[in-house]
């Protein structure tokens, strides 16, 4: 074949895939003026969705993943837990006087006879008691919000929390579930420090990194097709919270085979966390280490600030939340220049109250003028619900375009910290699961295809989007 013709048709080959996205454009439009709620949820299930990069690790877990795992002796490797079903007020209580807080066997194994007597193991619950369990691991209430989350929830999860071998069971369950809907990486945070082995001591570090290490190599987690990769994360208000930040440096730099980057959570009206707090630290820490990335929590607050601003000179390239940017308009116009993502959590902020009405979130704000942003699931086992959940409720209440979901999922990529040569893998591997997800859908027989797509349908979903 003469060369012209041959880079002809190059031309044309590179141009196909450009019209015929174009093109779907108008088919999505139509999708979604005239699909019904469960068709559109369907779609929203079925729709290729890069990564998620904003995932609390332990809150990440759905209420009866846990249940699953801890009950099944083939996967719990021989602990059991137990919950507070009553407060008897004992005279030498220690733990947190809240109800249904967890603890495992060896704990509950040294009380004294008045505290025993408040547990039950998991496996004794009766139906109802079961029902109130499983709900005190969700924000499913009316009236349920930040401080129940915060001071409740995070707190009575206890040391169901701190089984090593527990936590890869459900991480490879996750992975799992977020395979089923389309993603293709996840990046998670998590630190090694509150693990303990069965008799209650501290696990070692190295003990507990090669527990997911294994994990992540077993044939089911691998057959997923997801790669995983973890964030350190420390609490930014805790005294020694500079100090943790050094070791968290340290930990990172010597296992960046799984650790690719660096976080700080926690409540950020707590003000011994404000940013500037930590910059000497991060400048300390680059004298001496290179390439650890930085995705740190700002601006999750409902009071205007310039915590984003803050977190940026620390020098974070991702910025979780971000929901007061949109009161530091100094700010918004530095961000437009791509070098800095912001991490979209609708349902937490949602629950949390940062933004109680949805509609308002400044989320088509930051996309429409230019700021690279993409949606996360943040806590999806305290919110009950997934990644499709999300990008269900930003396309019902923000008029997505295709061409912006696409986007959203390339920038969950390329702004990821996972190693250059995977991230190109994956990159070209979401372009031609949207390829194929437009041929799939583009055909106009979208309706029957969708009869196809099982979805699993979240408790918040079910609570929140009127499905059938």
């Amino acid at each position: 074949m003469p060369k012209l013709c041959r880079k002809l048709l190059c031309c044309l080959a590179a141009l196909l895939p450009l019209a015929f996205a174009q093109s779907f454009d108008a088919t999505f439009e139509q999708i979604k003026k005239t699909a019904t709620k469960d068709q559109l949820y369907s779609l929203m299930w079925d729709l290729p969705k890069g990564g998620d990069l904003h995932n609390h690790f332990g809150l990440s877990n759905w209420a009866e993943q846990w249940e699953s795992v801890a009950l099944d002796p083939k996967r719990n490797h021989g602990n059991e837990f137990f919950t507070r079903v009553k407060l008897n007020n004992c005279p030498d209580s220690t733990e947190p006087l809240l109800r249904f807080y967890h603890l495992q066997r060896s704990t509950y194994n040294k009380l004294s006879e008045c505290r025993k007597a408040e547990y039950l193991s998991l496996a004794a619950l009766s139906p109802q008691l079961r029902v109130e369990w499983l709900s005190s691991l969700k924000l499913d209430k009316p009236g349920e919000g930040r401080n129940e989350f915060f001071e409740v929830y995070v707190r009575a999860a206890g040391e169901l929390l701190k089984d090593p071998w527990i936590a890869a069971e459900v991480m490879v369950e996750n992975m799992k579930r977020y395979s089923a809907q389309g993603l293709r990486y996840l990046e998670t945070q998590m630190s090694v420090v509150p693990y303990q082995d069965h008799d209650g001591n501290p696990m070692p570090p190295e003990a507990s990194v090669q527990i997911f290490r294994d994990a992540l190599n077993r044939p089911d987690a691998k057959a997923t097709g997801m790669t995983v990769r973890f964030i350190l994360t420390i609490i930014r208000f805790a005294p020694n919270a500079e100090e943790n930040l050094e070791r968290a440096f340290q930990f990172v730099d010597t296992h960046r085979d799984m650790w690719v980057g660096i976080n700080m959570a926690g409540r950020e009206d707590n003000d011994k966390g404000y940013a500037l707090r930590f910059l000497e630290t991060y400048r300390k820490m680059r004298r001496t280490y290179s390439g650890v990335h930085l995705s740190i929590h700002a601006g999750e607050k409902d009071s205007p600030g310039h915590e984003v601003r803050n977190t940026l000179l620390l020098g974070a390239t991702r910025i979780g939340h971000g929901v007061n940017l949109i009161t530091d308009p100094d700010t918004m116009l530095l961000m437009r220049n791509q070098r800095a993502l912001v991490e979209i959590n609708l349902i937490s902020n949602r629950l949390l109250e940062y933004t109680p009405d949805i509609t308002k979130h400044p989320f088509p704000e930051y996309l429409r003028t230019g700021i690279p942003v993409c949606l996360n699931t943040d806590d999806p086992g305290a919110w009950d619900s997934h990644m499709s959940d999300e990008y269900f409720v930003a396309v019902t209440n923000f008029n997505l375009t295709w061409g912006e979901i696409v986007q959203m999922g390339r920038d969950s990529l390329r702004y990821s910290f996972v190693e250059e040569p995977i991230k190109q893998r994956l990159l070209k591997e979401y372009s031609a699961a949207v390829a194929r997800f437009e041929a799939k859908y583009g055909d106009g027989n979208w309706q029957d295809k969708l009869k196809t797509v099982k979805p699993v349908r979240s408790g918040y979903a079910q609570r929140n989007f009127g499905l059938q």
